[in-house]
Order: structure tokens, then sequence, then C-alpha cells
């Protein structure tokens, strides 16, 4: 199926300025999203001359999508351009536009807050005082714990707040989509996507790394006091790894526990790296980050593993899968 992007530019006020003809775009449309975080910078080549001015830094960049399952077009990308590049060679002349994702101007934005609220409040909050600055551009579409935290906001970025916010409470994903929609939502409540192997999926691969391993811990808290870490069965396995982390938020032993009992099982083993290729036969446009997948016609059992990360083109979707015991279970039984 024929995937066809629209770029549309708008001034920093919002107002419309062009549309970039397709023809005059020189390098693949390729739109990268992971979870915890958002959409990555978008680099586009575009022929216009060396001196051309119709773009300028802060200017906002749309990218919508049209085929078949879109007649109405669908958004995939918001962003603001951040560097302009003027190529002059000898056969030709271009544009290169560093395109950032809306999300990350929440760093330019100050916010402060001192209270004991729900994650969900705070988080909200947060984006309102973005949004007063920036003409409401993110919408909140679901934020889901309402569970009370204490967080003291001194003059920090609002994406500082919000990322302190989503990490005082556990198993949740944040996530800004490419409809400008702002999610923060438990793992296990996402779209689920079935793809057929050698329909669908045009590759599968795995591979299994100890490089990341950790199972002997020294933790700093705030005071200074460092606590030792380990996991005798982690050792015997795969030899000592050591690792020294210092955390200014863990303020008792109680909560450096806390910190070790989570960590430990995150690190003590080794991890899986595991890339899923998806071409157009599917609705590749449809897969998000946190999103579920299973691959059927396969004699191993993949069923229901996370997306880590989505790597959208035109005619394919390279998907990297979080680090899953099951998938490591089946493919080495």
């Amino acid at each position: 199926m024929s995937n066809r992007y629209e770029i549309k530019i708008f001034s920093n006020d919002g107002e419309y300025k062009t549309t970039i003809n397709p023809n005059a775009v020189m390098n693949d449309v390729q739109i990268t999203s992971n979870v915890n975080g958002g959409l990555w910078q978008l680099s586009l080549n575009v022929a216009f001359n060396f001196w051309d001015q119709t773009f300028k830094g802060g200017d906002f960049v749309q990218v919508i999508l049209y085929n078949e399952r879109n007649k109405n077009w669908k958004q995939i990308y918001f962003g603001f351009i951040s560097k302009i590049e003027r190529k002059l060679e000898a056969n030709r002349q271009y544009l290169t536009l560093v395109v950032l994702w809306v999300a990350s101007l929440l760093k330019s934005v100050i916010f402060s807050w001192e209270t004991t609220w729900t994650a969900g409040s705070i988080i909200r909050t947060a984006v309102d005082c973005f949004n007063a600055e920036y003409w409401n551009i993110l919408k909140i579409w679901r934020i889901d714990p309402w569970e009370n935290i204490s967080l003291e906001i001194n003059d920090w970025t609002s994406c500082r707040a919000v990322i302190d916010a989503v990490n005082k409470v556990q198993n949740y994903f944040r996530f800004v989509d490419g409809e400008w929609m702002f999610r923060f939502r438990q793992k296990k409540t996402q779209k689920k996507h079935i793809l057929v192997n050698w329909k669908s999926v045009e590759s599968l691969t795995t591979s299994t790394s100890i490089e990341w391993i950790c199972n002997k811990l020294f933790l700093e808290r705030e005071d200074k006091t460092v606590e030792v870490y380990e996991d005798a069965e982690s050792q015997m396995k795969y030899s000592i790894k050591e690792k020294f982390i210092s955390n200014s938020q863990i303020k008792d032993t109680t909560t450096q526990d806390e910190y070790w009992n989570n960590y430990i099982l995150e690190n003590k083993d080794p991890k899986d790296e595991t890339s899923i290729v998806v071409n157009s036969l599917y609705e590749i446009e449809t897969i998000e980050p946190w999103d579920l997948v299973s691959v059927v016609n396969i004699e191993y059992w993949i069923r229901d593993l996370i997306v880590e990360k989505v790597k959208l083109s035109p005619s394919k979707a390279t998907l990297t899968i979080e680090e899953n015991e099951t998938l490591r279970d089946v493919i080495s039984n």
C-alpha cells in the first residue's frame, strides 16, 4: 500500500505559511518514537535555493499521512524547526531542516510547585503552564494515576516536573503522540496488534546481551550514605557486575531498599534486543510505543510483547521490543 506524506509549515504563532511540494523533499520521511518520551528529531532535505527565506527557526512543521486507510489524512508528526542548514554543492543546492518534536518545548517553560497532590493533577498543571505560553499545543488525552505523591518543584522546567511525577508512580508510561495528545497510562492497557509472519512481518531478529547486567549496586542516598546490595544468583551465573548510583531523591534506608528491589529485577539478567520489521500490508501508522504486538504463523509463542520504539517510513515500520523474558524462553527452548 502506498503512503503519501504532506508537510505543512506554520509560523511560531500557529499561522499557516506554506505546504512543501512532495517533489521537493529529497529524503524519506522517517518518524521515530519511543516509550516514556515522544517522537524523535526529524531531518528534512528540501530542494530550495541556498538563499531561500521561506523557513525560520521556530516555525512549526506538520506531517500528515494519506493512504487508502486514511483518506481524510492523519497527522503523524508535529514539531518545530530548531536548525536550518544551507547546502551549496557542485551540481545542486538544498536546505536541511532539523525539526524537534513539539513536546521538547516543555523544556523551555519554567514551572514551580510545592505540594502533596495526585500525580495526574501535578502533570496536568505542568502541561497547563506550558500551554499558556504555547497556544494550547498539547492536548491531554488520558492521565490515570490519582494516588498522592510528594513533589517539591522549585523553578523546574515543565518537562522535568512531568518526568519526576511520572517516576513517582510505578508501572506507568508517558507518551505524546503524533496528534499532540499527552498520555500517562499503565503498561498493560494499550492497543494490541496481531502480525502475521511471512505476510505483514518481513523479518524478526532477537539477540541477548549481558552488557548491561548489574548484580552488585553501590547506592548513595541524599545524605551520602552508601548501601551495598548484591544478588548472589546473578553473580554465580554471570560473575560480578558492579555499578555506583547516587540518587538525591532517596531519603532513607527503606527507600534505598525499595529502589534496589526494583532495580535488580530489571538488571540482574541478560537483556533481549528484539526487532520486528512490518510492511505496509498492516496498518503500520497505527502502531505506537507501549502497544502490544503478537506474531502468528510462527513456531514460537510470541504474544503481547510491549513496543518500546517505532521507526516509521513510507513502506514499513521497524519495531523495537521491550526486554521480555517470555521471548527469550521460547527461542532458547
